[in-house]
């Protein structure tokens, strides 16, 4: 008989490993930035639903106050500013960041670089937009709201944190002659470039003093960039990256994705000069931006035919849930918004909804459908990998679709809708209380698609809850090659 082998006393057993305050593993920073996305996703839904019920009720506001002269003043214009950066800096920037590192690490077959700093950058970059979004309901609000309402150091702290995140994607890159050298490099590298070049301006609009005309015509500019070159530019990136993975396809030419990605990069910035409706600028400028925006309608188009083809032979996995389904109907809003934008840059129409609910659900077709199904679609491919569980979805990524899809449809739809009527009513001079009552059916409707796309957030977060408590481990190696990436065809 053999005897029990003696019990180790507390003082025996080897040591733990102590982990270090920021932590460094593999694939930390792609998670954190997912975390702070999801968490910011929700929340981003909870103020678009406040400040959607806060115009279809104008005389409705709130004031509490607070240490010394300051107060915490709530009513439809902070809401709606806080709910554009929330969306845009927020859940949209976080998760953008979160795919390239995530791509990235994955196309050059590398550990992504120095990512204890990108913790730190992912923290700098959440506390400032925290407290810029703070800031919005206790101070004056400024002339130059929007994207670029923020103050100063928020922005100074906004603009370090993503240069870290750039600094680790350059260095994970490495030398751009031996790099991965697939598209969504290209695009993600032109989006970051953007990105830091507007957060700079910004810092520059808060230390030039400017005449109040000038700054809000660069504000204005911006806005478009951010969104043509980051927001497009990452969903873009992320969408070639999913498609050809999901479906075990190669993607169908790499000419084509050079050439879509040629004319938005001539394209995208030109477009913003048709949003300068003013007399001060040129003729010629403004209708070069008309040009630009209608020409955008090109590479939306190379892109989504280049990525459909991809999807040959696998159609089935859209009704199989997963990831490709967010790709697909992503691809549905990008073509939609193009021609949105198209439309709404011609002058004609531009005198008719300039002003109006109709920029309000232009936006929210392009960022709420088409650039978060995008992130989206890359959240439910990316968390089993980056978490390292088995998760095939189910209920609530069904759920997540749908409410994401029908919220961003309806609520889009429905500011459109109310935007054309609130232009036709203004050029017959109609009083405020006509065109309040006539645009109440059509807020309501956007109330209640904002509602859906907010429980689509809170569907991302108990999801990404449920998967790293209860999930069984899986184990997700790290492709050293991309057998699968190069183009099958050449166009």
């Amino acid at each position: 008989m053999i005897a029990n082998p003696k019990k180790l006393r507390p003082y025996d057993e080897p040591p733990r490993r102590r982990r270090g305050l920021v932590p460094g593993s593999p694939g930390s920073a792609a998670i954190g930035f997912l975390v702070f996305a999801a968490l910011w996703f929700a929340l981003a839904g909870g103020i678009g639903l406040l400040a959607v019920g806060l115009r279809t009720f104008p005389n409705v506001s709130f004031s509490l106050p607070l240490i010394g002269n300051a107060k915490f003043q709530l009513d439809a214009e902070r809401a709606q500013v806080a709910f554009l950066n929330a969306v845009v800096y927020g859940w949209l920037t976080n998760a953008g960041i979160a795919a390239i590192f995530f791509v990235t690490a994955r196309l050059t077959g590398r550990r992504l670089f120095m990512e204890r700093m990108a913790i730190l950058g992912l923290l700098l970059l959440n506390l400032a937009v925290l407290a810029g979004i703070a800031w919005i309901y206790i101070a004056k609000l400024p002339a130059v709201t929007g994207l670029s309402v923020f103050p100063l150091p928020v922005t100074g702290a906004m603009l370090l944190g993503v240069l870290i995140a750039a600094g680790a994607f350059i260095g994970t890159e490495g030398d751009p002659t031996r790099g991965s050298r697939y598209i969504s490099s290209w695009y993600f590298a032109i989006g970051l470039l953007a990105l830091l070049g507007v957060l700079a301006a910004n810092v520059a609009l808060g230390v030039v003093d400017l005449p109040e005309k000038t700054e809000l015509l660069a504000s204005v500019f911006l806005e478009r960039a951010i969104e043509a070159y980051w927001l497009l530019g990452v969903a873009l990136g992320t969408l070639y990256y999913v498609i050809p993975r999901e479906t075990d396809n190669p993607l169908y030419s790499t000419g084509l994705a050079l050439l879509g990605w040629a004319a938005w990069l001539l394209f995208a910035g030109a477009s913003g000069l048709a949003s300068l409706v003013d007399p001060s600028v040129p003729y010629l400028v403004t209708t070069l931006g008309v040009v630009a925006s209608l020409l955008m309608l090109a590479p939306a188009f190379i892109v989504v035919a280049n990525l459909l083809l991809t999807v040959r032979g696998r159609w089935g996995l859209f009704l199989s849930g997963g990831p490709l389904p967010f790709a697909i109907i992503s691809l549905a809003f990008l073509m939609a918004t193009a021609l949105l934008q198209g439309i709404g840059a011609l002058r004609s129409v531009q005198v008719l909804v300039d002003h109006t609910e109709w920029v309000a659900g232009a936006f929210i077709y392009a960022t709420l459908g088409a650039y978060s199904l995008a992130m989206l679609g890359f959240a439910e491919y990316a968390l089993p990998r980056l978490l390292r569980r088995e998760w095939g979805g189910g209920l609530l990524s069904v759920a997540e679709l749908w409410t994401a899809f029908a919220g961003a449809a309806i609520a889009g739809l429905a500011l459109m809708g109310a935007g054309l009527a609130q232009g036709s009513l203004f050029t017959q001079s109609a009083p405020g209380d006509q065109i309040d009552a006539t645009l109440l059916p059509f807020r309501m409707a956007a109330a209640g698609g904002l509602g859906l796309w907010a429980v689509a957030g809170l569907a991302l977060v108990t999801t990404l809850f449920l998967m790293y408590t209860s999930a069984r481990p899986a184990s997700y190696a790290v492709p050293q090659t991309q057998p699968i990436l190069p183009a099958a065809t050449e166009a």
